[in-house]
């Protein structure tokens, strides 16, 4: 930011920047520093299980206390589920890896969109997923 007293308002800075010759701008430019910066964009070669870890840390960072701690003492669930079998299922079903695991694990976070592909591609019964739809009310 330019390091002017005279300049208060907002409006102020964008004339002053707007009057600036190209040579002063770039002047400006050398001897400015990021106030932010997001060193993800800078890597060129982000391999793929780099994005596999900042989609979980994401989906994690989103969860409640609660569903953290469900998450931790549920965690043999994860476990379980086969690699080879994932990628299969993502291969049948079109849906992403994530996507996946969150109907098999918190089936409640998915779309319903995403359930009825899930259950149409693998032929598996609605259901068998979602069982509490098909209970009947006691009057």
């Amino acid at each position: 930011m330019m390091k002017n007293n005279n300049l208060q308002t907002t409006e102020d800075q964008d004339d002053y920047i707007q009057s600036l010759d190209i040579a002063r701008l770039h002047e400006a430019e050398r001897d400015s520093e990021f106030l932010f910066q997001n060193d993800m964009l800078l890597q060129d070669d982000k391999n793929s299980e780099d994005l596999k870890y900042d989609n979980t840390d994401a989906y994690i960072q989103k969860l409640q206390l609660k569903e953290l701690k469900e998450l931790e003492t549920n965690s043999h669930l994860l476990e379980k589920i086969n690699e080879a079998d994932l990628r299969h299922k993502v291969k049948l079903t079109g849906l992403d890896k994530q996507i996946i695991l969150l109907i098999e694990t918190k089936k409640e976070k998915a779309t319903l969109e995403q359930i009825l592909t899930y259950c149409n591609r693998l032929h598996i019964p609605y259901n068998q997923i979602l069982p509490e739809l098909f209970t009947q009310a006691a009057c």
